[in-house]
Protein backbone atom coordinates (compact mmCIF):
# COMPACT_ATOMS: atom_id res chain seq x y z
CA UNK A 1 0.00 0.00 0.00
CA UNK A 2 1.62 3.57 -0.92
CA UNK A 3 2.43 5.31 1.65
CA UNK A 4 -0.37 8.17 3.01
CA UNK A 5 -2.92 6.37 1.59
CA UNK A 6 -5.68 4.98 4.16
CA UNK A 7 -6.96 1.33 4.30
CA UNK A 8 -9.99 -0.46 5.29
CA UNK A 9 -10.66 0.76 8.44
CA UNK A 10 -8.63 3.56 9.02
CA UNK A 11 -10.66 6.44 7.74
CA UNK A 12 -9.07 9.13 10.51
CA UNK A 13 -5.84 9.02 8.60
CA UNK A 14 -4.22 11.73 7.11
CA UNK A 15 -3.68 11.33 3.82
CA UNK A 16 -1.22 12.84 1.01
CA UNK A 17 -2.55 11.90 -2.27
CA UNK A 18 -6.20 10.89 -3.66
CA UNK A 19 -6.69 7.84 -5.33
CA UNK A 20 -7.29 8.42 -9.28
CA UNK A 21 -11.35 9.27 -9.57
CA UNK A 22 -11.98 9.09 -5.98
CA UNK A 23 -15.03 11.59 -6.45
CA UNK A 24 -16.90 8.56 -7.54
CA UNK A 25 -19.65 7.97 -4.96
CA UNK A 26 -22.20 5.01 -4.75
CA UNK A 27 -25.85 5.56 -4.00
CA UNK A 28 -27.58 2.51 -1.88
CA UNK A 29 -30.92 1.55 -1.35
CA UNK A 30 -32.15 -1.04 1.07
CA UNK A 31 -30.96 -4.34 -1.00
CA UNK A 32 -27.62 -2.65 -2.32
CA UNK A 33 -26.90 -0.53 -4.55
CA UNK A 34 -29.52 1.64 -7.02
CA UNK A 35 -26.98 3.95 -8.56
CA UNK A 36 -24.04 6.13 -8.75
CA UNK A 37 -23.17 10.08 -8.03
CA UNK A 38 -19.97 12.22 -8.03
CA UNK A 39 -18.51 14.21 -5.16
CA UNK A 40 -18.96 18.01 -5.82
CA UNK A 41 -16.74 19.53 -2.67
CA UNK A 42 -16.51 18.16 0.80
CA UNK A 43 -20.03 18.04 1.63
CA UNK A 44 -21.96 17.64 -1.60
CA UNK A 45 -22.78 15.05 -3.96
CA UNK A 46 -24.37 15.26 -7.88
CA UNK A 47 -26.74 12.36 -9.05
CA UNK A 48 -29.88 11.35 -10.81
CA UNK A 49 -33.53 11.83 -8.81
CA UNK A 50 -34.86 8.99 -9.29
CA UNK A 51 -31.68 7.16 -8.45
CA UNK A 52 -32.59 9.27 -5.02
CA UNK A 53 -36.21 8.17 -5.21
CA UNK A 54 -35.16 4.31 -5.61
CA UNK A 55 -32.48 5.09 -2.42
CA UNK A 56 -35.85 5.91 -0.05
CA UNK A 57 -38.16 3.32 -1.77
CA UNK A 58 -41.69 3.65 0.16
CA UNK A 59 -40.32 7.17 1.74
CA UNK A 60 -39.52 8.81 -1.78
CA UNK A 61 -42.32 11.83 -2.71
CA UNK A 62 -43.29 14.72 -0.99
CA UNK A 63 -41.06 14.21 1.93
CA UNK A 64 -37.63 13.59 -0.27
CA UNK A 65 -35.84 16.49 1.13
CA UNK A 66 -35.68 15.61 4.51
CA UNK A 67 -35.32 11.80 4.41
CA UNK A 68 -31.92 10.32 4.57
CA UNK A 69 -30.13 8.59 1.75
CA UNK A 70 -27.02 6.47 2.40
CA UNK A 71 -24.19 6.15 0.05
CA UNK A 72 -20.43 5.27 0.02
CA UNK A 73 -17.08 5.99 -1.71
CA UNK A 74 -15.62 3.12 -4.52
CA UNK A 75 -12.91 5.68 -5.13
CA UNK A 76 -11.82 5.35 -1.38
CA UNK A 77 -9.90 2.29 0.16
CA UNK A 78 -11.92 3.08 3.58
CA UNK A 79 -15.04 1.47 3.38
CA UNK A 80 -17.26 3.68 5.40
CA UNK A 81 -20.91 5.15 4.44
CA UNK A 82 -22.57 8.08 5.12
CA UNK A 83 -25.73 9.64 5.26
CA UNK A 84 -27.10 12.72 3.13
CA UNK A 85 -30.17 14.51 2.39
CA UNK A 86 -31.52 16.26 -0.66
CA UNK A 87 -30.67 20.04 -0.57
CA UNK A 88 -33.20 22.74 -0.73
CA UNK A 89 -32.72 24.13 -4.60
CA UNK A 90 -31.41 21.34 -5.13
CA UNK A 91 -34.31 18.81 -6.13
CA UNK A 92 -35.01 18.49 -9.85
CA UNK A 93 -37.33 15.48 -10.52
CA UNK A 94 -38.00 14.39 -14.35
CA UNK A 95 -41.00 16.49 -15.82
CA UNK A 96 -42.14 15.46 -18.68
CA UNK A 97 -38.92 14.26 -20.51
CA UNK A 98 -36.73 17.29 -18.80
CA UNK A 99 -34.62 17.21 -15.43
CA UNK A 100 -33.51 14.57 -13.29
CA UNK A 101 -31.25 15.98 -10.77
CA UNK A 102 -30.61 15.91 -7.32
CA UNK A 103 -27.95 17.59 -5.09
CA UNK A 104 -27.12 15.94 -1.63
CA UNK A 105 -25.85 17.17 0.97
CA UNK A 106 -23.67 14.62 3.12
CA UNK A 107 -24.41 14.46 7.19
CA UNK A 108 -20.57 14.14 8.05
CA UNK A 109 -17.43 14.12 5.67
CA UNK A 110 -16.62 11.63 2.99
CA UNK A 111 -13.45 9.50 3.90
CA UNK A 112 -9.87 11.85 3.63
CA UNK A 113 -8.28 9.67 0.41
CA UNK A 114 -11.42 11.02 -1.82
CA UNK A 115 -11.54 14.49 -3.23
CA UNK A 116 -14.09 16.31 -5.84
CA UNK A 117 -14.49 15.99 -9.65
CA UNK A 118 -13.31 18.46 -11.85
CA UNK A 119 -16.66 19.73 -13.38
CA UNK A 120 -16.88 21.09 -16.44
CA UNK A 121 -19.59 22.03 -19.26
CA UNK A 122 -19.71 19.49 -22.13
CA UNK A 123 -19.51 21.58 -24.69
CA UNK A 124 -19.81 19.75 -28.54
CA UNK A 125 -20.51 16.58 -28.68
CA UNK A 126 -20.22 14.56 -31.46
CA UNK A 127 -17.39 11.60 -31.83
CA UNK A 128 -16.35 12.56 -28.26
CA UNK A 129 -14.96 9.14 -26.47
CA UNK A 130 -16.13 9.24 -22.77
CA UNK A 131 -16.19 6.86 -20.05
CA UNK A 132 -18.32 6.16 -16.76
CA UNK A 133 -18.52 3.90 -13.47
CA UNK A 134 -21.63 2.23 -12.37
CA UNK A 135 -22.89 0.44 -10.02
CA UNK A 136 -25.05 -2.62 -11.44
CA UNK A 137 -23.65 -5.10 -9.39
CA UNK A 138 -25.93 -6.08 -6.25
CA UNK A 139 -22.40 -6.48 -4.07
CA UNK A 140 -21.58 -3.45 -5.16
CA UNK A 141 -18.67 -4.42 -7.40
CA UNK A 142 -18.79 -1.93 -9.50
CA UNK A 143 -17.60 -1.18 -13.60
CA UNK A 144 -15.56 1.18 -15.71
CA UNK A 145 -17.47 1.22 -19.43
CA UNK A 146 -16.11 3.29 -22.39
CA UNK A 147 -18.70 5.18 -24.80
CA UNK A 148 -18.72 7.83 -27.41
CA UNK A 149 -20.93 10.95 -27.48
CA UNK A 150 -23.05 10.90 -30.55
CA UNK A 151 -24.66 14.37 -30.27
CA UNK A 152 -27.68 15.50 -28.35
CA UNK A 153 -31.19 14.46 -28.47
CA UNK A 154 -32.96 11.06 -28.00
CA UNK A 155 -36.04 11.38 -25.27
CA UNK A 156 -35.02 14.50 -23.82
CA UNK A 157 -33.40 17.47 -26.19
CA UNK A 158 -31.48 18.08 -23.10
CA UNK A 159 -29.67 15.26 -23.10
CA UNK A 160 -26.72 13.27 -24.93
CA UNK A 161 -26.31 10.00 -26.26
CA UNK A 162 -24.00 7.89 -25.91
CA UNK A 163 -22.56 4.92 -27.69
CA UNK A 164 -20.63 1.64 -26.90
CA UNK A 165 -16.98 2.65 -27.95
CA UNK A 166 -16.66 -1.30 -28.50
CA UNK A 167 -18.87 -4.20 -29.01
CA UNK A 168 -17.12 -6.13 -26.33
CA UNK A 169 -17.20 -5.78 -22.66
CA UNK A 170 -19.48 -4.09 -20.05
CA UNK A 171 -21.94 -1.76 -21.06
CA UNK A 172 -23.97 1.02 -19.45
CA UNK A 173 -27.37 -0.67 -18.05
CA UNK A 174 -29.13 -0.22 -14.65
CA UNK A 175 -27.07 0.78 -11.76
CA UNK A 176 -25.48 3.61 -13.97
CA UNK A 177 -27.90 6.26 -13.63
CA UNK A 178 -26.04 9.65 -11.38
CA UNK A 179 -22.52 7.87 -12.73
CA UNK A 180 -20.06 11.27 -13.92
CA UNK A 181 -19.25 10.89 -17.25
CA UNK A 182 -15.71 11.24 -17.74
CA UNK A 183 -14.35 13.21 -20.70
CA UNK A 184 -10.77 10.77 -21.48
CA UNK A 185 -8.92 14.02 -22.26
CA UNK A 186 -8.50 15.48 -19.52
CA UNK A 187 -10.39 13.32 -16.59
CA UNK A 188 -12.85 16.23 -16.10
CA UNK A 189 -16.86 15.13 -15.66
CA UNK A 190 -19.09 16.62 -18.65
CA UNK A 191 -22.52 15.17 -16.95
CA UNK A 192 -24.36 12.13 -15.30
CA UNK A 193 -25.88 9.26 -17.02
CA UNK A 194 -29.77 9.22 -16.87
CA UNK A 195 -30.82 6.37 -18.69
CA UNK A 196 -29.76 3.13 -21.17
CA UNK A 197 -31.53 1.66 -24.46
CA UNK A 198 -33.66 -1.88 -22.84
CA UNK A 199 -32.85 -4.72 -24.49
CA UNK A 200 -29.86 -6.63 -26.09
CA UNK A 201 -27.43 -5.24 -28.49
CA UNK A 202 -25.30 -2.65 -29.36
CA UNK A 203 -25.48 -0.20 -26.20
CA UNK A 204 -27.12 3.02 -26.44
CA UNK A 205 -27.32 5.66 -23.54
CA UNK A 206 -27.74 9.06 -22.64
CA UNK A 207 -26.48 12.00 -19.74
CA UNK A 208 -27.53 15.15 -19.06
CA UNK A 209 -24.71 17.73 -19.25
CA UNK A 210 -23.48 20.09 -17.00
CA UNK A 211 -24.90 22.80 -18.63
CA UNK A 212 -28.68 21.36 -18.18
CA UNK A 213 -27.62 20.26 -14.52
CA UNK A 214 -26.81 23.75 -14.28
CA UNK A 215 -30.34 24.71 -15.82
CA UNK A 216 -31.97 23.11 -13.08
CA UNK A 217 -29.92 23.11 -10.05
CA UNK A 218 -27.96 26.59 -10.19
CA UNK A 219 -26.45 26.31 -6.89
CA UNK A 220 -24.09 23.34 -8.83
CA UNK A 221 -22.43 26.61 -10.27
CA UNK A 222 -19.73 26.92 -7.69
CA UNK A 223 -18.30 23.55 -8.63
CA UNK A 224 -18.22 24.08 -12.22
CA UNK A 225 -14.90 25.35 -12.99
CA UNK A 226 -15.66 26.81 -16.33
CA UNK A 227 -19.01 28.66 -15.42
CA UNK A 228 -19.61 32.16 -16.74
CA UNK A 229 -21.61 34.30 -14.83
CA UNK A 230 -23.77 36.49 -16.76
CA UNK A 231 -22.38 39.82 -17.95
CA UNK A 232 -22.83 42.83 -15.75
CA UNK A 233 -24.45 45.11 -18.68
CA UNK A 234 -27.63 43.73 -19.87
CA UNK A 235 -27.67 43.78 -23.64
CA UNK A 236 -30.85 44.93 -25.53
CA UNK A 237 -33.58 42.16 -26.85
CA UNK A 238 -31.78 43.03 -30.05
CA UNK A 239 -28.03 42.67 -29.52
CA UNK A 240 -27.92 39.08 -30.76
CA UNK A 241 -29.63 38.89 -33.97
CA UNK A 242 -28.01 42.47 -34.47
CA UNK A 243 -24.33 40.70 -34.16
CA UNK A 244 -25.38 37.29 -36.08
CA UNK A 245 -26.38 40.19 -39.13
CA UNK A 246 -23.27 41.59 -39.05
CA UNK A 247 -20.87 38.83 -38.59
CA UNK A 248 -22.30 36.24 -41.33
CA UNK A 249 -21.28 39.30 -43.96
CA UNK A 250 -17.63 39.03 -43.22
CA UNK A 251 -15.71 36.49 -45.49
CA UNK A 252 -13.81 34.98 -42.91
CA UNK A 253 -16.54 33.76 -41.40
CA UNK A 254 -17.80 32.60 -44.62
CA UNK A 255 -15.28 30.24 -44.87
CA UNK A 256 -15.65 26.88 -42.88
CA UNK A 257 -11.45 26.71 -42.36
CA UNK A 258 -11.11 30.29 -41.53
CA UNK A 259 -14.48 30.38 -39.37
CA UNK A 260 -13.13 27.44 -36.87
CA UNK A 261 -9.41 29.91 -37.09
CA UNK A 262 -11.23 32.55 -35.53
CA UNK A 263 -13.28 30.42 -32.89
CA UNK A 264 -10.08 28.80 -31.77
CA UNK A 265 -8.19 32.60 -31.35
CA UNK A 266 -11.38 33.92 -29.14
CA UNK A 267 -10.49 31.62 -26.42
CA UNK A 268 -10.57 28.37 -25.80
CA UNK A 269 -13.51 28.70 -23.00
CA UNK A 270 -15.37 29.64 -26.32
CA UNK A 271 -13.88 27.31 -28.13
CA UNK A 272 -14.46 23.91 -26.46
CA UNK A 273 -17.96 24.78 -25.13
CA UNK A 274 -19.57 26.84 -28.41
CA UNK A 275 -21.93 24.10 -30.92
CA UNK A 276 -20.55 23.95 -34.56
CA UNK A 277 -22.50 22.36 -36.76
CA UNK A 278 -21.00 23.25 -40.36
CA UNK A 279 -23.78 25.36 -41.17
CA UNK A 280 -23.08 29.03 -41.36
CA UNK A 281 -26.10 31.25 -39.98
CA UNK A 282 -26.67 27.92 -37.42
CA UNK A 283 -22.82 28.24 -36.37
CA UNK A 284 -23.03 31.96 -35.90
CA UNK A 285 -26.01 32.23 -33.74
CA UNK A 286 -24.51 29.65 -31.09
CA UNK A 287 -21.04 31.59 -31.23
CA UNK A 288 -22.68 35.18 -30.60
CA UNK A 289 -24.78 33.44 -28.23
CA UNK A 290 -21.34 31.94 -26.10
CA UNK A 291 -19.44 35.41 -26.23
CA UNK A 292 -22.37 37.49 -24.70
CA UNK A 293 -21.98 35.42 -21.94
CA UNK A 294 -18.94 36.78 -21.39
CA UNK A 295 -17.80 40.87 -20.42
CA UNK A 296 -15.35 40.60 -22.97
CA UNK A 297 -16.63 37.38 -25.56
CA UNK A 298 -17.34 39.75 -28.76
CA UNK A 299 -14.00 41.93 -28.00
CA UNK A 300 -12.45 38.82 -28.35
CA UNK A 301 -14.14 37.13 -31.16
CA UNK A 302 -14.09 40.91 -33.02
CA UNK A 303 -10.08 40.96 -32.81
CA UNK A 304 -9.74 37.20 -33.77
CA UNK A 305 -11.82 38.40 -37.07
CA UNK A 306 -9.69 41.54 -37.48
CA UNK A 307 -6.60 39.64 -38.26
CA UNK A 308 -8.02 38.18 -41.25
CA UNK A 309 -10.44 40.98 -42.37
CA UNK A 310 -7.54 43.21 -42.56
CA UNK A 311 -9.97 46.44 -42.73
CA UNK A 312 -12.60 44.95 -44.99
CA UNK A 313 -15.78 47.05 -45.28
CA UNK A 314 -18.13 44.29 -43.56
CA UNK A 315 -15.50 44.34 -40.44
CA UNK A 316 -15.86 48.15 -39.93
CA UNK A 317 -19.85 47.32 -40.31
CA UNK A 318 -19.74 44.73 -37.44
CA UNK A 319 -17.44 47.05 -35.33
CA UNK A 320 -19.97 49.82 -36.05
CA UNK A 321 -23.22 47.58 -34.93
CA UNK A 322 -20.74 46.52 -31.64
CA UNK A 323 -19.93 49.83 -30.73
CA UNK A 324 -23.91 51.27 -30.97
CA UNK A 325 -24.60 48.13 -28.66
CA UNK A 326 -21.60 49.29 -25.60
CA UNK A 327 -23.47 53.05 -25.72
CA UNK A 328 -26.42 51.59 -24.88
CA UNK A 329 -27.85 51.82 -28.47
CA UNK A 330 -30.81 49.68 -29.87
Amino acid sequence: MCAGRVGPGDPGVKVREHLEDSWRVRVLGANGPVGAGVLLSDRRVLTCAHVVDSALGEHAGSAVEGAPVTVGFPGSLATVTVTARVVPGGWAPRAGERADVAVLELDSAPPPDTAPATLRRCGPTADRPVRLYGEAGAAGQGTWVRTVLAGTGGLSPDWVQMDMASAQGERVRRGFSGAGVVDTSDGSVRGIAVTAALGAGPGTSWMIPVEAVLRYCPLVADAVTDHVPGPAFAWPASAEQRLVEALVRLPSIQDPQRRNSIIQDAGRDIAWTVERSGVLLQDVRALVARCLQYDDGVDRLAAAARWFEQGSRPMADFDAVWLSLCQGGR
